[in-house]
């Protein structure tokens, strides 16, 4: 493998998550697909991308609830959104997870329009 400076931003986050969790990249890349060798552990995610780059990928380590979900689209999503979309012609889509829809979530959207779309 070549310098960190070589690596993509993904590579990046696969090698990061993996030293959080203690664990070979290979068995991080196994969990981020799904496969689990005794069949009763589970690791949550949440990432975004693009056509024009993969996002951040963020371990969540607790329920999903509207805080929650709010730092991490504050924290993840909004300086991934500028990024690759600065003229604010980006739009993001979400699916209907109750944490989603709610009021805190929808109005930090909606303080954020100038910057790009949520999807309805």
């Amino acid at each position: 493998m070549g310098k960190a400076a070589d690596l993509s931003e993904f590579d990046k986050g696969q090698i990061a998550m993996a030293r959080r969790l203690g664990t070979s990249i290979t068995e991080t890349a196994r969990m981020v697909a799904g496969h689990t060798q005794a069949g009763d552990g589970g690791i949550m995610l949440w990432g975004t991308f693009s056509w024009a780059a993969l996002g951040p990928v963020v371990v969540v380590e607790q329920t999903m609830k509207a805080a929650n979900y709010l730092n991490i689209i504050a924290d993840q999503l909004h300086p991934y959104m500028a990024f690759v979309f600065p003229t604010g012609n980006g739009i993001f889509q979400q699916d209907n997870a109750p944490c989603h829809k709610t009021r805190i979530v929808l109005e930090w959207f909606e303080e954020h329009t100038e910057e790009f779309h949520l999807m309805s």
